[in-house]
Protein backbone atom coordinates (compact mmCIF):
# COMPACT_ATOMS: atom_id res chain seq x y z
CA UNK A 1 0.00 0.00 0.00
CA UNK A 2 1.16 3.52 -0.83
CA UNK A 3 0.30 6.17 1.75
CA UNK A 4 0.45 9.95 1.42
CA UNK A 5 0.24 11.91 4.66
CA UNK A 6 -0.28 15.64 4.51
CA UNK A 7 -2.33 18.28 6.27
CA UNK A 8 -3.24 19.66 2.84
CA UNK A 9 -4.84 17.68 0.04
CA UNK A 10 -7.58 17.72 -2.58
CA UNK A 11 -10.01 19.48 -2.96
CA UNK A 12 -8.12 22.47 -1.49
CA UNK A 13 -6.41 24.64 -4.09
CA UNK A 14 -3.41 25.87 -2.11
CA UNK A 15 -0.15 24.82 -3.74
CA UNK A 16 0.87 22.07 -1.29
CA UNK A 17 -2.54 20.42 -1.65
CA UNK A 18 -2.26 20.49 -5.43
CA UNK A 19 1.30 19.12 -5.40
CA UNK A 20 0.36 16.18 -3.16
CA UNK A 21 -2.73 15.48 -5.23
CA UNK A 22 -0.57 15.31 -8.37
CA UNK A 23 1.80 12.92 -6.59
CA UNK A 24 -1.12 10.72 -5.51
CA UNK A 25 -2.50 10.57 -9.06
CA UNK A 26 0.97 9.59 -10.27
CA UNK A 27 1.38 6.88 -7.62
CA UNK A 28 -1.85 5.05 -8.50
CA UNK A 29 0.04 3.67 -11.50
CA UNK A 30 2.16 1.76 -8.97
CA UNK A 31 -0.71 0.46 -6.84
CA UNK A 32 -3.47 1.55 -4.51
CA UNK A 33 -3.05 4.92 -2.79
CA UNK A 34 -4.51 5.99 0.55
CA UNK A 35 -4.26 9.49 1.97
CA UNK A 36 -4.40 10.75 5.55
CA UNK A 37 -5.03 14.50 5.58
CA UNK A 38 -6.58 17.40 7.44
CA UNK A 39 -9.99 19.01 6.95
CA UNK A 40 -11.11 20.78 3.79
CA UNK A 41 -10.76 24.56 3.69
CA UNK A 42 -7.24 25.39 4.85
CA UNK A 43 -7.53 28.87 3.33
CA UNK A 44 -11.17 29.94 3.50
CA UNK A 45 -10.65 32.59 0.81
CA UNK A 46 -9.49 30.02 -1.77
CA UNK A 47 -11.97 28.10 -3.87
CA UNK A 48 -12.51 24.37 -3.46
CA UNK A 49 -12.26 22.16 -6.54
CA UNK A 50 -15.45 20.30 -7.47
CA UNK A 51 -14.12 17.81 -10.01
CA UNK A 52 -14.05 14.16 -9.00
CA UNK A 53 -10.81 12.58 -7.85
CA UNK A 54 -9.74 9.16 -9.12
CA UNK A 55 -11.73 6.48 -7.26
CA UNK A 56 -8.55 4.45 -6.66
CA UNK A 57 -7.43 7.07 -4.12
CA UNK A 58 -8.90 6.56 -0.64
CA UNK A 59 -8.97 9.63 1.60
CA UNK A 60 -9.01 9.42 5.41
CA UNK A 61 -9.79 12.95 6.52
CA UNK A 62 -9.20 14.27 10.03
CA UNK A 63 -11.82 16.52 11.65
CA UNK A 64 -10.68 19.55 13.64
CA UNK A 65 -12.32 22.25 15.77
CA UNK A 66 -12.62 25.70 14.22
CA UNK A 67 -9.29 27.33 15.07
CA UNK A 68 -7.65 30.34 13.41
CA UNK A 69 -4.31 29.16 11.97
CA UNK A 70 -3.13 32.77 11.56
CA UNK A 71 -3.11 33.28 15.37
CA UNK A 72 -0.04 31.71 16.98
CA UNK A 73 -1.71 30.06 19.99
CA UNK A 74 -4.62 28.67 17.98
CA UNK A 75 -2.24 27.51 15.26
CA UNK A 76 -0.12 25.54 17.75
CA UNK A 77 -3.25 24.02 19.32
CA UNK A 78 -4.54 23.10 15.87
CA UNK A 79 -1.24 21.43 14.97
CA UNK A 80 -1.15 19.47 18.23
CA UNK A 81 -4.67 18.14 17.76
CA UNK A 82 -4.03 17.34 14.11
CA UNK A 83 -0.76 15.58 14.93
CA UNK A 84 -2.37 13.43 17.63
CA UNK A 85 -5.28 12.43 15.41
CA UNK A 86 -3.14 11.74 12.34
CA UNK A 87 -0.66 9.74 14.42
CA UNK A 88 -3.48 7.56 15.74
CA UNK A 89 -4.78 7.04 12.20
CA UNK A 90 -1.28 6.01 11.05
CA UNK A 91 -0.94 3.61 13.97
CA UNK A 92 -4.25 1.95 13.15
CA UNK A 93 -4.17 1.97 9.35
CA UNK A 94 -0.56 1.70 8.13
CA UNK A 95 0.91 -1.81 7.97
CA UNK A 96 4.42 -3.24 8.05
CA UNK A 97 6.35 -2.61 4.79
CA UNK A 98 3.79 -0.12 3.51
CA UNK A 99 5.27 2.88 1.68
CA UNK A 100 4.62 6.20 3.40
CA UNK A 101 5.25 9.63 1.87
CA UNK A 102 5.01 12.37 4.50
CA UNK A 103 5.13 16.11 3.91
CA UNK A 104 6.48 18.56 6.49
CA UNK A 105 2.99 19.87 7.20
CA UNK A 106 1.85 19.38 9.96
CA UNK A 107 5.26 20.00 11.44
CA UNK A 108 4.85 18.10 14.72
CA UNK A 109 4.02 14.92 12.81
CA UNK A 110 7.65 14.74 11.66
CA UNK A 111 8.57 13.94 15.27
CA UNK A 112 5.77 11.48 16.00
CA UNK A 113 6.13 9.57 12.74
CA UNK A 114 9.75 8.75 13.59
CA UNK A 115 8.43 6.89 16.64
CA UNK A 116 5.60 5.28 14.65
CA UNK A 117 8.07 4.00 12.05
CA UNK A 118 10.00 2.13 14.75
CA UNK A 119 6.77 0.48 15.93
CA UNK A 120 5.11 -0.26 12.58
CA UNK A 121 8.22 -0.91 10.44
CA UNK A 122 6.95 0.92 7.34
CA UNK A 123 9.10 2.53 4.64
CA UNK A 124 9.25 6.30 5.11
CA UNK A 125 9.96 9.10 2.66
CA UNK A 126 9.70 12.73 3.79
CA UNK A 127 8.98 15.41 1.21
CA UNK A 128 10.73 18.43 2.73
CA UNK A 129 8.86 21.60 1.83
CA UNK A 130 9.83 23.34 5.07
CA UNK A 131 12.88 22.80 7.28
CA UNK A 132 12.20 22.85 11.01
CA UNK A 133 13.08 24.50 13.30
CA UNK A 134 15.34 26.65 11.11
CA UNK A 135 12.44 28.31 9.32
CA UNK A 136 11.10 29.67 12.62
CA UNK A 137 14.14 31.97 12.94
CA UNK A 138 13.55 34.30 9.94
CA UNK A 139 9.84 34.29 10.86
CA UNK A 140 10.86 35.87 14.17
CA UNK A 141 9.26 33.09 16.22
CA UNK A 142 12.40 31.78 17.89
CA UNK A 143 16.01 32.79 18.59
CA UNK A 144 18.71 30.55 17.14
CA UNK A 145 20.75 30.84 20.34
CA UNK A 146 17.86 29.83 22.59
CA UNK A 147 17.61 26.57 24.51
CA UNK A 148 14.24 25.97 22.87
CA UNK A 149 15.83 26.11 19.40
CA UNK A 150 18.60 23.70 20.39
CA UNK A 151 16.07 21.24 21.80
CA UNK A 152 13.86 21.44 18.72
CA UNK A 153 16.89 21.00 16.46
CA UNK A 154 17.83 17.80 18.22
CA UNK A 155 14.27 16.46 18.01
CA UNK A 156 13.79 17.29 14.34
CA UNK A 157 17.27 16.23 13.24
CA UNK A 158 16.83 12.82 14.88
CA UNK A 159 13.38 12.51 13.31
CA UNK A 160 14.67 13.32 9.81
CA UNK A 161 17.38 10.69 10.28
CA UNK A 162 14.70 8.02 10.68
CA UNK A 163 13.49 8.47 7.11
CA UNK A 164 14.62 6.03 4.45
CA UNK A 165 14.58 8.85 1.91
CA UNK A 166 14.43 12.62 2.12
CA UNK A 167 13.14 14.53 -0.89
CA UNK A 168 14.30 18.16 -1.03
CA UNK A 169 13.54 20.98 -3.45
CA UNK A 170 17.03 22.13 -4.40
CA UNK A 171 20.78 22.06 -3.89
CA UNK A 172 20.69 24.60 -1.06
CA UNK A 173 18.15 22.55 0.86
CA UNK A 174 20.12 19.35 0.27
CA UNK A 175 23.25 21.00 1.67
CA UNK A 176 21.35 22.05 4.79
CA UNK A 177 19.70 18.65 5.30
CA UNK A 178 23.06 16.88 4.97
CA UNK A 179 24.28 18.91 7.93
CA UNK A 180 21.14 18.17 9.92
CA UNK A 181 21.25 14.38 9.54
CA UNK A 182 25.01 13.82 9.62
CA UNK A 183 25.95 11.18 10.48
CA UNK A 184 22.96 9.32 9.09
CA UNK A 185 21.87 6.80 6.52
CA UNK A 186 18.96 8.65 4.93
CA UNK A 187 19.11 9.01 1.18
CA UNK A 188 18.60 12.60 -0.01
CA UNK A 189 17.23 13.27 -3.50
CA UNK A 190 16.45 16.59 -5.16
CA UNK A 191 13.01 16.75 -6.77
CA UNK A 192 11.91 20.31 -7.57
CA UNK A 193 8.31 21.39 -7.72
CA UNK A 194 6.84 21.78 -11.20
CA UNK A 195 4.77 24.03 -13.40
CA UNK A 196 1.12 23.19 -13.94
CA UNK A 197 0.27 22.02 -17.45
CA UNK A 198 -2.36 24.72 -17.89
CA UNK A 199 0.10 27.59 -17.39
CA UNK A 200 1.48 29.23 -20.53
CA UNK A 201 2.22 32.71 -21.93
CA UNK A 202 -0.85 34.56 -23.19
CA UNK A 203 -0.07 36.87 -26.09
CA UNK A 204 -1.84 40.23 -26.47
CA UNK A 205 -3.30 39.89 -22.99
CA UNK A 206 -5.20 42.95 -21.81
CA UNK A 207 -3.88 43.25 -18.27
CA UNK A 208 -5.94 46.36 -17.46
CA UNK A 209 -9.14 44.64 -18.49
CA UNK A 210 -8.46 41.56 -16.36
CA UNK A 211 -7.33 43.50 -13.28
CA UNK A 212 -9.98 46.20 -13.71
CA UNK A 213 -7.15 48.66 -13.10
CA UNK A 214 -5.66 51.00 -15.69
CA UNK A 215 -2.06 49.81 -16.03
CA UNK A 216 -1.57 50.90 -19.62
CA UNK A 217 1.95 52.20 -20.20
CA UNK A 218 3.07 50.82 -16.83
CA UNK A 219 5.56 48.14 -15.81
CA UNK A 220 3.53 45.73 -13.69
CA UNK A 221 5.18 43.71 -10.90
CA UNK A 222 2.99 40.81 -9.83
CA UNK A 223 3.10 38.89 -6.54
CA UNK A 224 0.76 35.89 -6.30
CA UNK A 225 0.97 33.49 -3.38
CA UNK A 226 1.19 33.06 0.36
CA UNK A 227 1.32 36.28 2.37
CA UNK A 228 3.19 34.68 5.26
CA UNK A 229 5.77 35.84 7.76
CA UNK A 230 8.82 34.78 5.75
CA UNK A 231 7.71 35.96 2.30
CA UNK A 232 9.03 39.50 2.72
CA UNK A 233 6.11 41.19 0.98
CA UNK A 234 5.83 44.02 3.52
CA UNK A 235 9.56 44.68 3.23
CA UNK A 236 9.30 44.85 -0.56
CA UNK A 237 6.34 47.24 -0.37
CA UNK A 238 8.51 49.64 1.64
CA UNK A 239 11.23 49.55 -1.04
CA UNK A 240 8.67 49.93 -3.80
CA UNK A 241 7.19 53.00 -2.11
CA UNK A 242 10.63 54.50 -1.53
CA UNK A 243 11.48 54.14 -5.23
CA UNK A 244 8.56 56.46 -6.15
CA UNK A 245 8.40 55.37 -9.77
CA UNK A 246 5.09 56.40 -11.37
CA UNK A 247 5.87 54.07 -14.28
CA UNK A 248 5.55 50.99 -12.02
CA UNK A 249 2.55 49.22 -10.50
CA UNK A 250 2.61 46.45 -7.88
CA UNK A 251 -0.24 43.92 -7.90
CA UNK A 252 -0.58 41.57 -4.89
CA UNK A 253 -2.79 38.49 -5.03
CA UNK A 254 -3.05 35.91 -2.25
CA UNK A 255 -3.87 35.28 1.39
CA UNK A 256 -2.00 34.51 4.59
CA UNK A 257 -1.02 35.60 8.07
CA UNK A 258 0.12 39.11 7.03
CA UNK A 259 -2.86 39.91 4.82
CA UNK A 260 -4.23 42.57 7.20
CA UNK A 261 -0.77 44.11 7.75
CA UNK A 262 -0.29 44.44 4.00
CA UNK A 263 -3.72 46.00 3.53
CA UNK A 264 -3.08 48.45 6.38
CA UNK A 265 0.35 49.34 4.97
CA UNK A 266 -1.08 50.18 1.55
CA UNK A 267 -3.96 52.19 3.00
CA UNK A 268 -1.75 53.95 5.53
CA UNK A 269 0.80 55.06 2.94
CA UNK A 270 -2.00 56.23 0.61
CA UNK A 271 -0.13 55.07 -2.48
CA UNK A 272 -1.86 54.86 -5.85
CA UNK A 273 0.33 52.27 -7.55
CA UNK A 274 0.03 49.30 -5.17
CA UNK A 275 -3.11 47.14 -5.27
CA UNK A 276 -4.07 44.19 -3.11
CA UNK A 277 -6.71 42.11 -4.92
CA UNK A 278 -7.30 39.32 -2.42
CA UNK A 279 -7.15 35.64 -3.32
CA UNK A 280 -8.06 34.36 -6.77
CA UNK A 281 -9.39 30.88 -7.66
CA UNK A 282 -6.96 28.38 -9.15
CA UNK A 283 -8.97 28.26 -12.36
CA UNK A 284 -7.85 31.86 -12.98
CA UNK A 285 -4.19 31.10 -12.31
CA UNK A 286 -3.04 31.43 -15.90
CA UNK A 287 -4.79 34.79 -16.11
CA UNK A 288 -3.44 36.38 -12.93
CA UNK A 289 0.09 35.05 -13.57
CA UNK A 290 -0.01 36.64 -17.01
CA UNK A 291 -1.37 39.89 -15.56
CA UNK A 292 2.10 41.34 -14.99
CA UNK A 293 5.34 42.08 -16.81
CA UNK A 294 7.59 40.82 -14.03
CA UNK A 295 6.92 38.08 -11.47
CA UNK A 296 7.93 39.01 -7.92
CA UNK A 297 9.40 36.44 -5.51
CA UNK A 298 10.73 37.51 -2.13
CA UNK A 299 12.01 35.53 0.85
CA UNK A 300 13.38 37.05 4.04
CA UNK A 301 17.08 36.94 4.82
CA UNK A 302 18.06 33.60 6.33
CA UNK A 303 15.65 31.52 4.22
CA UNK A 304 18.40 29.90 2.12
CA UNK A 305 17.79 26.17 2.00
CA UNK A 306 14.49 26.46 3.88
CA UNK A 307 12.05 26.48 0.98
CA UNK A 308 11.38 27.25 -2.67
CA UNK A 309 8.05 28.98 -3.41
CA UNK A 310 6.07 26.80 -5.82
CA UNK A 311 4.87 29.89 -7.70
CA UNK A 312 8.40 30.16 -9.12
CA UNK A 313 7.76 27.37 -11.63
CA UNK A 314 4.37 28.65 -12.73
CA UNK A 315 5.71 32.17 -13.24
CA UNK A 316 8.44 30.69 -15.41
CA UNK A 317 5.92 28.61 -17.37
CA UNK A 318 3.88 31.78 -17.95
CA UNK A 319 6.97 33.30 -19.55
CA UNK A 320 7.54 35.88 -16.84
CA UNK A 321 11.01 37.05 -15.80
CA UNK A 322 11.66 36.70 -12.08
CA UNK A 323 12.47 39.58 -9.76
CA UNK A 324 13.92 37.89 -6.72
CA UNK A 325 15.05 39.27 -3.37
CA UNK A 326 16.57 36.77 -0.96
CA UNK A 327 19.78 35.07 0.05
CA UNK A 328 22.66 34.77 -2.39
CA UNK A 329 23.20 31.24 -3.76
CA UNK A 330 19.70 30.17 -2.78
CA UNK A 331 17.76 28.08 -5.29
CA UNK A 332 15.91 30.92 -7.04
CA UNK A 333 19.03 33.07 -7.13
CA UNK A 334 20.76 30.18 -8.92
CA UNK A 335 17.84 29.83 -11.36
CA UNK A 336 17.97 33.52 -12.27
CA UNK A 337 21.70 33.37 -12.94
CA UNK A 338 21.72 29.97 -14.65
CA UNK A 339 18.85 30.68 -17.03
CA UNK A 340 19.29 34.48 -17.34
CA UNK A 341 15.59 34.73 -16.57
CA UNK A 342 15.37 37.82 -14.37
CA UNK A 343 17.08 39.84 -11.67
CA UNK A 344 18.29 38.77 -8.24
CA UNK A 345 19.20 40.83 -5.19
CA UNK A 346 19.92 40.22 -1.53
CA UNK A 347 18.18 42.34 1.10
CA UNK A 348 21.44 44.10 1.99
CA UNK A 349 21.52 45.53 -1.55
CA UNK A 350 18.78 47.98 -0.65
CA UNK A 351 20.16 50.88 -2.68
CA UNK A 352 20.56 48.70 -5.78
CA UNK A 353 16.98 47.43 -5.46
CA UNK A 354 15.59 50.94 -5.09
CA UNK A 355 17.71 52.16 -8.00
CA UNK A 356 16.37 49.35 -10.21
CA UNK A 357 12.77 50.09 -9.22
CA UNK A 358 13.27 53.84 -9.61
CA UNK A 359 14.74 53.64 -13.11
CA UNK A 360 12.88 50.82 -14.86
CA UNK A 361 10.59 52.06 -17.62
CA UNK A 362 8.87 51.08 -20.87
CA UNK A 363 12.25 51.43 -22.56
CA UNK A 364 13.20 48.18 -20.78
CA UNK A 365 10.34 46.12 -22.25
CA UNK A 366 12.64 44.40 -24.77
CA UNK A 367 15.00 43.22 -22.02
CA UNK A 368 12.03 42.16 -19.87
CA UNK A 369 10.59 40.18 -22.78
CA UNK A 370 13.91 38.44 -23.51
CA UNK A 371 14.31 37.34 -19.90
CA UNK A 372 10.69 36.16 -19.93
CA UNK A 373 11.37 34.00 -22.96
CA UNK A 374 14.37 32.48 -21.19
CA UNK A 375 12.14 31.80 -18.18
CA UNK A 376 9.60 29.95 -20.31
CA UNK A 377 12.26 27.87 -22.06
CA UNK A 378 13.78 26.84 -18.72
CA UNK A 379 10.38 25.77 -17.40
CA UNK A 380 9.65 23.74 -20.53
CA UNK A 381 13.02 21.98 -20.41
CA UNK A 382 13.26 21.30 -16.68
CA UNK A 383 10.01 21.70 -14.75
CA UNK A 384 7.25 19.97 -16.70
CA UNK A 385 4.94 18.04 -14.38
CA UNK A 386 5.18 14.67 -16.10
CA UNK A 387 8.98 14.84 -16.17
CA UNK A 388 9.36 15.72 -12.49
CA UNK A 389 6.75 13.25 -11.20
CA UNK A 390 8.75 10.35 -12.65
CA UNK A 391 11.34 11.05 -9.92
CA UNK A 392 8.91 10.05 -7.14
Amino acid sequence: MNWIISELFYPDEVSTAQILTDVALHKINKGQVSVICGPIGYESSYNIQNKELDSRITIHRIALPDLNKNKIFERILRLLILTFKMSWKILVKVKKNDNVLLTTNPTFLIISIALLKKVKKFNLEILVHDVFPENLVPAGLIEKTSTKYKLLSKLYNNSFKCADRLIVLGEDMKELMLKKISPGNSKIDIIPNWADNDIYPVSNFNISEYLQIDVADKIVFGFAGNLGRVQGVLEFIELFIEAQNPNCVLIIIGDGALKSDIQNKIQGEKVNNIFYLGAKPRKEQNLFLNACNIGLITLLEGMKGLGVPSKTYNLMAAGKPLFYIGDNDSEIDLYVKKYNCGWSFSWNEKESIISFLKNISLNDLKSISEKGINSGLAAEANYKKEKVLKLF
